[in-house]
């Protein structure tokens, strides 16, 4: 009988050592739930980024199948800068102060 009541101590001990480790320990359901959401944020980085590379990608196509094209439209776009003999419309709002 003694020996059945050191059993069962010595399993309830090893059971309250395995639920310390699950809770609290290396790979426990808090580092599971951490890295869940750092791989979220990872996903939704590499998202962002392989969206960017698409926008990267067409604009190398576009100089490589018309780079005059290209150069004006960064000109534009960037710079400012019109074509000889157009006319710039600067339009100025007037602060409703």
């Amino acid at each position: 009988m003694k020996g059945f009541k050191i059993l069962v101590i010595a399993l309830l001990a090893l059971l309250l050592l395995l639920q310390i480790r699950l809770w609290f320990g290396d790979g426990s359901m808090e580092d599971r739930a951490r890295l869940a959401r750092d791989i979220d944020a990872q996903q939704s980085a590499n998202d962002r980024l392989d969206a960017r590379n698409e926008v990267v990608e067409r604009e190398i196509e576009e100089f490589h199948t018309d780079p005059e094209a290209a150069i004006e439209e960064r000109a534009r776009e960037e710079l400012g800068l019109i074509k000889e003999g157009e006319t710039l419309y600067l339009l100025i709002e007037e602060n409703a102060n």
